[in-house]
């Protein structure tokens, strides 16, 4: 966090001659958060700057899905066999996954940083605010890892039918994004019920998360106690922290479920609220894509299986697939 000596000393390199005058008489009217704010938001060698560059950690989050990386989705022999027989796969709706904390994550962390540096619950609700007016409340994961063989996973997704099916990434991005864009070629033809596709990995690391959070939530904060005497500048450095908590919403989760080792497929369905979830089961929202049986790779059966290999690969040949089936190379 800058010293006040160090804020003085930075603006006054920022603010030469070429600034218009009305501009430098605002800022140097502003209050030390404004002023620490602007600073923090210019200075390449701010914790805010490091950690704050959208592009930098979309690229850090994200993956190039050009490559055919190897991902492997847990499942179970009756799921596989529904999803070749009926020739679709279901992706939940965010909001019903597992976990309660999906997509809250990072800004619940950001709430407790908040607090710790005396924010107001007016200055709370305002953040609360930013995030529930976000675009993104009909978002849908489909979870993949890229661990060919976790005894977690098996257990927890697969029971005593557990398998690994292997896809390669490139291949899920064209399955998805076929399914997601209807046919149109281009993201500027996107309208309602499109949805935007793209892979990302998520981040368990505590300390890395911290990192991430405590500069952007100081910045807010002084953004937000410098709004009225600069309105243009501060709703600049707001808009980045909100697309920045956007984004670690979607990447960051609780530390205490590292063992998934998730990797992701984020589907942003544009929605005003007047269009309706492609599926719905039992109340839950999905998107029902068209499965390619080719993409399957290999199916890897976990080592308490109770189907044995010969029966998967009879189930997988009925469906055109020439996945290889396996054992699991797990003892137990």
């Amino acid at each position: 966090m800058c010293d006040e000596d160090y804020i003085d000393s930075y603006l006054n390199g920022l603010l030469t001659d070429e600034v218009p005058k009305n501009t430098r008489l605002m800022i140097a009217n502003l209050n030390d958060y404004g002023k620490r704010a602007i600073v923090n938001y210019h200075d390449p060698h701010s914790n805010f700057h490091k950690y704050a560059d959208i592009v930098i950690n979309v690229r850090m989050l994200g993956e190039n899905a050009e490559e055919n990386t190897p991902l492997f989705h847990y499942t179970t022999v009756s799921s596989l066999k529904s999803i070749l027989e009926s020739g679709y796969f279901r992706i939940k709706q965010a909001n019903f996954m597992n976990d309660p904390d999906e997509f809250q994550w990072a800004s619940k962390l950001a709430i407790t940083y908040l607090k710790n540096y005396g924010a107001t619950s007016e200055e709370l609700g305002n953040f609360k605010l930013m995030i529930k007016n976000q675009p993104f409340h009909d978002a849908y994961i489909w979870s993949f890892s890229k661990n060919n063989d976790s005894e977690t996973l098996f257990h927890v997704y697969g029971g005593n039918e557990g398998v690994a099916l292997k896809f390669g990434e490139k291949d899920v991005m064209n399955m998805l994004v076929s399914h997601n864009s209807h046919g149109k070629k281009s993201l500027d033809q996107f309208g309602l019920g499109d949805a935007y596709t793209f892979p990302l990995n998520v981040l368990y690391d505590e300390q890395k998360q911290k990192n991430y959070i405590k500069p952007l939530v100081q910045e807010w904060l002084d953004a937000c106690r410098g709004l009225k005497k600069d309105p243009d500048d501060m709703k600049e450095i707001l808009t980045l922290c909100s697309k920045n908590i956007a984004l670690f919403n979607m990447a960051f989760k609780n530390p205490k479920l590292c063992h998934e080792e998730e990797f992701r497929f984020i589907s942003l369905r544009r929605n005003d609220g007047t269009i309706s979830p492609e599926l719905r089961v039992n109340g839950v929202p999905y998107i029902n894509c068209k499965f390619v049986p080719e993409y399957v790779q290999s199916v890897i059966l976990s080592p308490i299986c109770n189907k044995s290999e010969e029966e998967v690969r009879t189930i997988i040949k009925k469906h055109r697939s020439c996945a290889d089936v396996k054992k699991s190379t797990l003892p137990y």
